[in-house]
């Protein structure tokens, strides 16, 4: 009997599983995500990747599309190439095995199956990339105005509440958060937001139902499916079209980039914002905005108020009861996730100048490091990169610690 790994315990894993020989056994999924290490998924446990070693296999399949830097991440660990079996490789050389393992037949209609639904993602996205770069195109989309408007804004004394797809797959039904469960109060709310007129008070979309200029192939490929098979129609009925909304992207201002070279003025033109100014820092427990680096030390004092990792909105009265107690003349950031959406709006009713602050910290610290994919930043919590969300309880940075007026978990 053949025994094999598999890497990644996601949906290709499943069909993969169900393309293999009779006599084929699954030994173990190996995932970097650690909190989902001792699951079961499959009939197997879940694994990282420093226990393969552990294990007697006779191949190891990366189910993934993304396969190439899983290859160095095993390299690292000492597999030998021949025992690797990489199903979405354009090169026929890299086959080695599948014939041992699979039926081939069943596994090449399944990759095939998928490149051609990224293939019509693509095309159903068409029209509307063209016409985007058209003057006057004649497809409607949302009026969503640029990141340097936003900035403008934000100069200007508004508040800021963004909607990502993670909001936006939340009020769809197509959640896939992995730090906050659905919530019917909260999409509730969120659903409000999206079509409110509060004076002072942005509402932030993705600017990605034009074109995508300048934006690399991961950021394309991710919002092109989205957008599909009806995601499009879903996000529109949502919105209001004769609405002006601004731009969710201006926390994102470097990773999703082919060009960087702007990035270091972005980074420069939000730290102004809060040049010699008070600020409190509503984040979860092991986000830790701006530590480490110097993206808030200009201000003039920090304070935080700590909320849950994941799941925050069910602490949401606790959260905004406390946060409301701040002084007005401070600047709230709110790195929360989905929560962080409304309790901006909801800081802004109240006379507070808040923003949702989204990923900023995170873009600021993998430009510092001038890589240009997602890895994990230690002592702080990445919900979007391999082992992000592995993240000790507590560090030791005595600033940090001082800062911190009060702990709701």
């Amino acid at each position: 009997m053949r025994r094999v790994l598999f890497w990644a315990a996601g949906a290709n894993a499943r069909k993969f599983a169900g393309c293999l020989k009779e006599d084929v056994e699954i030994c173990a999924f190996v995932d970097n995500d650690a909190l989902r290490w001792g699951e079961q998924f499959c009939g197997s446990v879940i694994i990282p990747a420093s226990d393969i070693h552990k294990c007697q296999y006779d191949y190891l399949v990366i189910t993934t599309p993304e396969y190439k830097d899983i290859l160095d991440q095993l390299r690292e660990t000492g597999i030998e190439r021949k025992k690797i079996i990489t199903p979405f490789a354009p090169d026929r050389d890299e086959r080695t095995g599948w014939r041992e393992v699979f039926h081939v037949g069943e596994l090449l209609y399944y990759v095939s199956e998928l490149r051609l639904s990224n293939l019509s993602y693509t095309l159903e996205n068409a029209p509307y990339e063209i016409s985007a770069g058209i003057e006057n195109g004649h497809l409607r989309k949302p009026i969503i105005q640029s990141v340097d408007e936003t900035l403008k804004k934000l100069q200007e004394g508004y508040s800021m509440s963004r909607y990502g797809d993670g909001e936006l797959n939340m009020i769809l039904g197509r959640n896939f958060s992995t730090f906050q469960c659905p919530d019917t109060e909260l999409i509730t709310r969120l659903k409000e937001i999206l079509r409110s007129s509060l004076p002072k008070h942005l509402v932030c979309l993705p600017d990605i139902y034009g074109d995508f200029v300048n934006k690399n192939e991961e950021h394309i490929s991710w919002f092109r499916r989205h957008l599909a098979e009806g995601g499009r129609k879903y996000d529109y009925r949502l919105f209001d079209m004769d609405k002006e909304y601004y731009n969710t992207f201006i926390t994102r201002p470097y990773k999703d980039y082919i060009d960087k070279s702007e990035a270091k003025e972005r980074f420069l033109s939000l730290r102004r914002l809060w040049q010699d100014r008070d600020i409190t820092i509503i984040e979860g427990e092991k986000t830790r905005f701006g530590v480490g680096n110097n993206l808030i030390s200009n201000a003039s004092s920090c304070e935080r108020i700590l909320g849950p990792a994941v799941n925050a909105f069910e602490k949401y009265k606790e959260l905004l009861a406390q946060a409301v107690q701040t002084d007005k003349n401070r600047l709230i950031l709110i790195a929360l996730g989905q929560t962080a959406t409304v309790l901006a709006y909801d800081l802004a009713r109240q006379g507070f100048q808040a923003w949702d602050i989204g990923h900023l910290d995170i873009e600021y610290e993998w430009f510092l490091r001038g890589i240009d994919k997602k890895i994990p930043i230690e002592g702080k919590y990445v919900n979007e990169a391999p082992m992000g969300r592995y993240v000790p309880e507590q560090i030791s940075d005595e600033t940090y610690n001082s800062e911190i007026i009060t702990r709701i978990f």
